[in-house]
């Protein structure tokens, strides 16, 4: 059985915005290019079996997820006086190369529901979010900073790999100043077996800030 982890990030006034992150993108699906800047190579969660699945590829089973908060002191309190980003979706721009120039890949998901995507096997990289929402019949996006870099590790023989519930703090000015990754394995398993059968058994391959790694 997994270890459960936990990592606690408080968000770092140097960030660098994620509009910078805009690099070497390119485009697949032609809904996005008339829908806001966030228009790269951008994938929704479409999966319906692995067969739909590259020999290159490994699915990528996850959540993220908000739980909004109000700022005292040093402490951080949970509130339900508001609930951020209604109505959004999320947009990750994972990259499987170091540095902010290489190819990206857009996942855009539901907040607070689980994901299910299909990336190159190769270890990933979490480089930032946006917020994902609808005005005026079109997709707009805006950057929402992450306190630094997460990654995952993706072996040559996974075929599924589960990366935990990214879960976010957001403040009443829509920013986060924390967050954590939770494993939520044996709930995310049952789901992913419900919907995919028990061939594969994922692997448990939590994100984790970068510098984890090294």
């Amino acid at each position: 059985m997994a270890l459960e982890q936990r990592t606690l990030t408080l968000l770092s006034p140097m960030l660098a915005c994620t509009m910078r992150l805009r690099g070497m993108a390119w485009l697949v699906l032609p809904l996005f290019l008339l829908s806001g800047c966030a228009s790269d190579n951008t994938r929704s969660d479409t999966w319906i079996d692995f067969s739909q699945i590259k020999d290159d590829e490994v699915m990528v089973l996850g959540k993220i997820s908000i739980i909004p908060t109000v700022i005292g002191q040093d402490l951080k309190q949970e509130t339900d006086t508001f609930e951020p980003f209604a109505d959004e979706r999320a947009l990750l721009w994972l990259s499987a190369e170091a540095g902010e120039t290489g190819e990206r890949l857009g996942l855009l998901a539901d907040w607070d529901d689980a994901f299910y995507f299909a990336v190159p096997r190769q270890t990933m990289r979490l480089l930032g979010l946006e917020r994902a929402f609808e005005e005026d019949d079109e997709l707009v996006y805006i950057p929402l900073l992450l306190p630094e870099i997460m990654k995952f590790l993706i072996r040559a023989d996974d075929k599924a790999i589960y990366i935990g519930n990214l879960r976010l703090y957001i403040d009443e000015f829509d920013q986060i100043v924390a967050l954590e990754v939770v494993d939520e394995y044996e709930a995310a398993q049952k789901a992913f077996q419900r919907r995919f059968g028990t061939t594969i058994r994922p692997r448990v391959s939590l994100l984790a800030p970068e510098f984890y790694f090294h």
